[in-house]
């Protein structure tokens, strides 16, 4: 409630106060993973903004479900986007609603660029701010069934008819793009600007029989899905207690499956909190899809997968064609080797920060 409050006073300010900023971020409260409660993709924004003396503010979207924390050194969304949703309840469409704001709570807030987080409100922003750049940045993986980028073997129109930039981690994510009908507009609108990467370092040198479990169980998908995964996960630790495996949670879980059975194994704990410290800890990676797999990568941390979903979810063999085998046996005989093979196959998608890129594409 004090968000709401703290965001209402802001907003009521910004009515009669002109902020002209050359960026505003925007995202949702669930993207705050860092050890702080920070947006750790947005951060390296953050700071090359600061070092080339571009003004920013940062608007932070609530969301009720989240365990995630509120960052302080946000300005929360909370009266906007409520009001935003209760007039969507009574038909009201995103452009009257951005018509509406632009005269009153926008009417003397100028931004030069957008950015944006996991398309959250897109169409509103650009209906709010028609001559600004907007770019939405890559936060998760992006494969050749991912609607929100491809549709029909085209880019999604959305992004299209909005002129939205895409902002990319990789070389071999904006290569499965130009694979799309969209070639045209990915050359001209995909940048790839690359991912900070700290520390990136080899933990191990051989298996230790220690494995990291990246959880899926989340509303994305279909109950049945969750079980079936569910399910996998039971056998696959009953069928290698040689192994211990520690368990991390999706960021949007939300008590999808009670996992009080698979919790009684003996050679099964809930993960550290930090990744850093599941890495140092776990020489395997185990998922079903998660994005962790190309962290996991980055420290030569090799990865096995799920297969009781993969009609759906394969993207990783079909489309970044991981390079070693799904075996546990042959990763464990094969380690050294396994862990050279993701560590270079992982550069493919994820380059190093390039600040000047980004600096470059803002007007």
């Amino acid at each position: 409630m004090i968000k709401f409050f703290i965001s209402l006073l802001f907003f009521l300010k910004l009515i009669f106060v002109r902020k002209d900023v050359d960026v505003l971020f925007y995202y949702p409260q669930h993207f705050n993973r860092g050890l702080n409660n920070e947006n750790l993709l947005f951060q390296p924004l953050y700071k090359s903004c600061n070092q080339k003396n571009k003004s920013y503010l940062v608007f932070e979207e609530p969301d009720r479900k989240c365990f995630q924390k509120r960052n302080t050194d946000t300005i929360p969304f909370d009266f906007l986007f409520y009001l935003i949703i209760f007039l969507r309840k009574i038909k009201f469409s995103d452009k009257k609603i951005a018509e509406i704001f632009s005269n009153l709570f926008f009417r003397r807030f100028n931004c030069k660029n957008i950015i944006i987080l996991s398309q959250s409100l897109l169409d509103f922003f650009r209906f709010c701010y028609k001559e600004s750049n907007i770019f939405d940045l890559q936060h998760g993986l992006i494969h050749l069934s991912k609607n929100s980028y491809v549709e029909d073997g085209s880019i999604n129109k959305r992004i299209s008819k909005n002129n939205i930039n895409l902002l990319l981690f990789g070389k071999g994510f904006k290569d499965l793009l130009l694979m799309s009908n969209s070639s045209k507009y990915v050359k001209n609108k995909a940048h790839v600007i690359g991912f900070y990467k700290k520390n990136v370092k080899n933990f191990h040198t051989g298996p230790n029989r220690n494995i990291i479990v990246t959880l899926q169980f989340t509303e994305d998908h279909s109950m049945c899905d969750n079980l079936i995964l569910k399910d996998e996960l039971h056998i696959f630790i009953k069928n290698n207690p040689q192994y211990f495996f520690y368990l991390r949670h999706h960021p949007r879980y939300n008590n999808e499956v009670n996992l009080y059975d698979i919790l009684k194994f003996e050679n099964v704990d809930i993960a550290p909190l930090q990744l850093i410290d599941c890495f140092e800890k776990c020489s395997i990676h185990l998922t079903a899809y998660s994005t962790v797999t190309f962290e996991a990568a980055s420290f030569g941390i090799p990865s096995i997968f799920f297969t009781s979903i993969q009609s759906k979810y394969n993207m990783f063999y079909r489309d970044f064609q991981y390079p070693i085998i799904n075996d546990l046996n042959y990763i464990e005989n094969n380690y050294l080797a396994s862990s050279n093979l993701v560590k270079k196959w992982e550069s493919q998608f994820y380059s190093s920060f390039n600040e000047d890129k980004f600096i470059s594409l803002l007007k």
